[in-house]
């Protein structure tokens, strides 16, 4: 009996403590979270840890950290946070349904733009080390009226300027097709091609009713529309203080009506030397690319890449673009001819175009 009673003391000793010890094993839950720092401001491709501080003390919580615009910032699940572009996000913090967050501001000190290419016209003839001719006629897509030659009549250097010269003749192509208009056209293509940059001309535009002048990008990486189209200055004769920006997309383009565009009524423009010119930025904010617009050197519109869903349908212009320079006669924009224009010299004449990148 003597020995069935210690039994008893002893079984009953050892629930006990065992009840005192899982007691003294339960993990509490998360009452309260907060970071440390509770604000950041960091330089684009920085990193810095993060401190949750958990109260009480002794919870061990799963954390599942998050970033509001991932753009801007990420964060891994070990509290690194990595300042991925200019701009603000909000860096999140959770454990057991409990939150918490910190503020960031992501810096960036834009490195000076410097002269990575240019043509003075100084010579006396194109430099075919950076431009090509175009030939020929056909519309080009959008109805012009005129063939584009390499004939001194259509295009020269003199006095330091290109000159680019349309006018109204008969005119019989190499394939015996008769024409009523000449000028030209030529390009960059495979000689100098950019991705962003300040790129920019000084022009003076011709008058007239039908002319159509154009300052303008193509993208290298496929075809029209998917490769995109920035027209850094387009101007009709029809509307003789008119300056056109815009670009063209796969999903937003001239041939579907609906691309993006922004008229500007400046002044008179015609026979007078003006600077139109883009900064096309990489990550400008918020992790977007944008495409800034300006004559002479007062910003005139801009255009930014979509938040989100950006792709190549929608956002073409993060690879190579040359640089185009054409007068057109008549077609879907030029409109109709004047032809009593021609009784004067119809001539785009530019006076430089240089290329600056950030370095």
């Amino acid at each position: 009996m003597y020995f069935k009673k210690h039994i008893l003391y002893l079984l009953l000793g050892i629930f006990f403590l065992s009840a005192c010890q899982t007691n003294n094993d339960v993990i509490p839950n998360v009452e309260k979270i907060s970071i440390s720092p509770n604000s950041i401001e960091l330089e684009e491709g920085k990193t810095l840890q993060l401190t949750p501080q958990i109260t009480p003390s002794t919870a061990q919580p799963n954390l599942i950290w998050t970033s509001s615009n991932e753009k801007v910032a990420t964060v891994s699940q070990e509290g690194v946070v990595t300042a991925e572009a200019r701009g603000d996000a909000v860096i999140f913090v959770e454990a057991d349904s409990i939150k918490a967050s910190v503020p960031i501001n992501v810096t960036r000190e834009d490195l000076p733009y410097q002269l990575v290419w240019s043509d003075e016209f100084d010579g006396n003839s194109l430099d075919q080390s950076k431009w090509s001719y175009e030939y020929g006629g056909k519309g080009w897509g959008n109805r012009e009226l005129q063939y584009y030659t390499d004939r001194p009549e259509n295009i020269r250097v003199e006095n330091g300027y290109l000159i680019i010269e349309a006018r109204k003749e008969t005119y019989t192509d190499d394939a015996g097709q008769s024409n009523n208009y000449t000028s030209s056209r030529i390009v960059t293509r495979n000689k100098a091609e950019f991705t962003y940059g300040k790129i920019e001309a000084r022009i003076s535009l011709p008058k007239g009713k039908g002319t159509w002048p154009a300052f303008w990008m193509l993208g290298t990486y496929t075809k029209w529309p998917l490769g995109g189209e920035i027209d850094i200055m387009e101007h009709i004769g029809s509307q003789p203080t008119m300056i056109s920006h815009a670009v063209h997309t796969y999903e937003k383009n001239g041939s579907r009506g609906n691309n993006w565009h922004k008229r500007l009524y400046p002044g008179n423009v015609e026979d007078s030397f003006h600077i139109y010119s883009i900064e096309w930025e990489k990550k400008q904010r918020y992790g977007n690319d944008c495409i800034n617009f300006y004559i002479d050197g007062k910003k005139s519109a801009e255009v930014w890449e979509p938040n989100v869903g950006s792709n190549m349908k929608n956002w073409p212009f993060n690879h190579d673009f040359f640089i185009i320079l054409n007068l057109a006669i008549g077609g879907t924009m030029g409109g109709t001819v004047d032809d009593a224009i021609f009784n004067t010299p119809v001539q785009m004449k530019v006076d430089y175009v240089r290329v600056y990148q950030r370095k």
